[in-house]
């Protein structure tokens, strides 16, 4: 598998450089310019955008929290091990990629207003959120709606500063705030999102 995948990243960088250089290599020649010509948006309708977002982002962080799940518990998990965490891994980095491909698409977007395109990655990041959580859980403890103390001591976590440094700091969920949150994340996101 690792080859296949490592085959078709030496062939997606052969094709990129191929492309990029098809036009004579002169100083004149604007490489912005050649690069529009395949990578453009324009194409894309307002649904195709909305939801190419949602899912890529979700996805993006269900293959995160997955990884994550792997590197906390220390063995293999219930999904991910040692002979294959390496194609979790490349999926999680195309699914990244994408993400960024659709961010990108969304912001140059000129049929969508600002304050549109905040609505629809914060909501798209709320929704995601949860895809994290529970791929997370379902790596780390075999159960995604695993709402013990014990394992969402760090449900939700933002950043401060302790002693002097940037830390990260955690709050705790249980058994009734777990899916409280998960439920307030999935039903904010899906109303902001636009």
């Amino acid at each position: 598998m690792k080859e296949i995948i490592s085959y078709l990243l030496l062939i997606a960088i052969i094709f990129f450089i191929v492309v990029l250089f098809t036009s004579e290599c002169r100083a004149d020649v604007d490489l912005v310019d050649t690069g529009k010509k395949f990578i453009f948006t324009d194409w894309l309708k307002q649904e195709t955008l909305k939801w190419g977002t949602v899912s890529s982002i979700c996805g993006y962080q269900a293959l995160n929290g997955l990884t994550e799940g792997y590197h906390f518990r220390q063995e293999n998990t219930y999904l991910i091990n040692g002979g294959n965490y390496h194609a979790f891994v490349t999926g999680q980095r195309l699914a990244g990629i994408t993400t960024g491909w659709f961010m990108y698409a969304n912001i140059r977007n000129k049929n969508q207003s600002w304050f549109g395109k905040f609505r629809r990655f914060l909501g798209s990041s709320l929704i995601a959120r949860n895809a994290f959580e529970w791929s997370y859980k379902g790596a780390r403890y075999g159960n995604p709606f695993d709402y013990t103390e014990k394992h969402n001591e760090h449900s939700i976590v933002y950043f401060g500063f302790r002693d002097g440094k940037l830390t990260d700091l955690y709050i705790g969920t249980g058994s009734v705030t777990g899916p409280l949150v998960d439920l307030g994340c999935l039903l904010f996101g899906w109303i902001i999102l636009e």
